[in-house]
């Protein structure tokens, strides 16, 4: 079955996410105007995109690290997107390094710093998986009930 995905640009500047045949998830960029975003060591930081999305209530997203990104030290947290979300989509990201995490917009981002690590605004950030969310009939069983099932 074919998942009718749509995006929609909240900044002009923003990149709709991509995805080749062979890959699992939609590469996901970054987007901001500043020269860069800087994350402490250990810091969670909620990194924008540029982009709102929409989806069938059959389907919601899974953030993930790409493989790029995870061994840099670049984690990827808390990131289930419901199919009714339309607000900008942010990214939060985590150092999990001693070092300062450097995402930089140009060449006018990059710390001289040897130390931090460097990644650019033109590589994607993140991967959003498609998964799909089965309708459900909750039922409630008291603990005894449902021990004896």
């Amino acid at each position: 079955m074919l998942a009718a995905i749509k995006f929609a640009k909240v900044k002009p500047n923003a990149k709709i996410p991509t995805k080749r045949l062979e890959d699992a998830g939609l590469d996901i960029y970054a987007c901001f105007d500043e020269p860069n975003i800087i994350i402490r060591p250990h810091e969670t930081k909620l990194i924008p995109t540029g982009i709102a999305l929409a989806c069938d209530t059959d389907y919601c997203f899974i953030l993930k690290e790409r493989g790029s990104t995870g061994t840099k030290g670049i984690a990827q947290r808390c990131g289930v997107i419901d199919s009714g979300y339309r607000d900008e989509l942010f990214v939060p990201v985590t150092n999990t390094t001693d070092r300062l995490l450097v995402i930089y917009n140009g060449d006018g981002g990059l710390i001289k710093d040897g130390l931090a690590i460097q990644y650019p605004i033109e590589k994607a950030i993140a991967q959003a998986l498609v998964i799909p969310v089965p309708e459900l009939d909750i039922e409630e069983y008291t603990y005894e009930e449902l021990k004896a099932i």
